[in-house]
């Protein structure tokens, strides 16, 4: 049983949240406006706060931004429950200060659910981790990362890893891993009617390194879209299914793609060793902060995919003005792997640069 503070202007609404959560056996405050709300929460210390945005007094967003200044309320985990659902609505939500963001059209199973997962000493029945690897500009060596992160990770922790190419349209991943898709993310979403791990499963096939792969579409007709509304449901299913995920996400910073990301353990910004590759990681960091996305989730890895002429770190760290995670050697081998539709770890598993990814693996799930 966890207690509960509740914030809506709306008394039906109340009702009903105080009626759900008291079945499912958790303790319920209810507050009619963020003033009063905000003043109980701080007294009574919460396991968890449920607020509505539009109210009285004080605003939702105003709420957890006091609210996160209170020593005692500053890690308590706080739902914002609203009507209005546009990913800008969300997006503020998160910059504020809020947990999660979900519609008063969600179930009141969901909704229990949720709750469930962000209450403290709530332990996820299956570990997860869950990174995305992006870049603005091409030609980093994201997707060729990409790869051979999932076959580190699904021969280190020797788990089922998916790999997942969130290309828009003829991605890379499949080539370099010697495989023919036989579905894509785009179909997934057009096709399957509830995302359950039963009913995603089947479209991903399956590496012998243990990598499980859904591609990219390959064909006009199956275009992904990032701003599709089944993407987070999709990544939900994707992290009830699998312990390990590496996603090859486009060269887009799209707000609709936003509640996706949120989603993610960590980002990684691939940044290769010269001025433009900088110039679109700054404009990325921006980026990211503008769609609310948590400083603590970006990580900076810098890809040496040139041997001569590389800027050094000092100048890339002056720059972008954040620490590097770390630096990837320039590898002559990966060429051949990508050439010969096998990933560095197994093509070159003594090189500098397949010791070098599988060091970055480790330090990603340490």
């Amino acid at each position: 049983m966890a207690n509960i503070l509740i914030i809506d202007d709306d008394k039906s609404i109340l009702r009903l949240l105080e009626f759900t959560l008291q079945r499912a056996g958790h303790a319920v405050l209810t507050y009619s406006d963020g003033v009063e709300g905000l003043a109980q929460a701080e007294a009574k210390r919460p396991d968890l706060i449920v607020v509505d945005v539009m109210m009285p007094k004080m605003t939702g967003y105003e709420f957890c931004r006091q609210a996160r200044t209170k020593p005692v309320l500053k890690n308590t985990p706080i739902i914002m429950f609203s009507a209005r659902f546009q990913p800008v609505d969300r997006q503020t939500a998160l910059s504020s200060g809020a947990t999660d963001y979900l519609s008063k059209t969600t179930s009141p199973n969901d909704l229990l659910k949720r709750i469930s997962e962000l209450l403290p000493g709530h332990t996820a029945t299956v570990e997860h981790t869950a990174v995305g690897l992006f870049s603005l500009r091409g030609g980093t060596g994201l997707s060729s990362l990409a790869v051979n992160l999932a076959v580190s990770f699904a021969l280190s922790k020797k788990k089922p890893t998916a790999l997942i190419d969130m290309a828009k349209l003829g991605g890379h991943t499949a080539l370099m891993l010697g495989m023919r898709p036989t579905s894509s993310v785009s179909q997934v979403l057009s096709t399957v009617r509830e995302l359950t791990p039963e009913a995603i499963k089947p479209h991903f096939i399956q590496h012998n390194s243990g990598v499980h792969l859904l591609g990219s579409a390959l064909g006009y007709d199956h275009e992904l879209s990032l701003t599709d509304s089944k993407l987070e449901p999709f990544m939900t299913a994707i992290k009830a299914t699998f312990p390990y995920t590496v996603l090859d996400i486009p060269h887009s910073l799209e707000s609709g793609f936003a509640p996706t990301m949120q989603l993610l353990s960590k980002i990684l910004i691939v940044i290769t060793p010269d001025m433009p590759s900088l110039q679109s990681t700054a404009i990325t960091l921006q980026g990211l902060a503008r769609l609310g996305i948590p400083e603590k989730k970006i990580e900076l890895i810098v890809n040496h995919t040139i041997s001569t002429n590389a800027l050094p770190l000092e100048t890339i760290q002056k720059v972008v003005k954040r620490p590097i995670l770390t630096t990837l050697p320039f590898e002559p081998e990966m060429i051949k792997a990508v050439n010969s539709n096998k990933p560095l770890i197994l093509h070159s598993p003594k090189s500098a640069g397949a010791a070098a990814i599988i060091a970055l693996a480790n330090k990603l799930v340490s």
